[in-house]
């Protein structure tokens, strides 16, 4: 069981809609590695900017494939209606054949 100060407080539910901050307004927010409290901000991510998306999950665990484990999420992160990766990343010589949510966190995210 999780104590109380590993909790994530999030502010956004199911069905809200929101909207992606600026590009500018994210990029304040990126450390070097282009994340935020872990969660990465992929250059894809850039086109969504501006515009209005229902939230279809709220995200509280995340499963690494790689490592085969289950982490709890220490930020608030959401998912978007319909905003999945492309499968173009820098990190793979070729381009990758999963069809994953893209992970937006809160600080990304305006209320409408």
């Amino acid at each position: 069981m999780f104590s109380r100060k590993n909790r994530v407080n999030y502010n956004f539910s199911v069905s809200d809609v929101v909207r992606v901050l600026s590009k500018d307004n994210i990029d304040l927010s990126l450390g070097q590695d282009n994340k935020l409290d872990g969660c990465l901000f992929m250059p894809q991510m850039y086109q969504y900017c501006g515009q209005q998306y229902e939230i279809v999950k709220v995200v509280k665990n995340i499963y690494l494939d790689h490592d085969r484990k289950m982490i709890r999420c220490r930020a608030p992160l959401y998912l978007l209606k319909d905003l999945k990766c492309d499968g173009n990343t820098d990190i793979f010589p070729h381009k990758c054949d999963r069809t994953c949510y893209l992970l937006w966190h809160e600080k990304w995210l305006e209320r409408i």
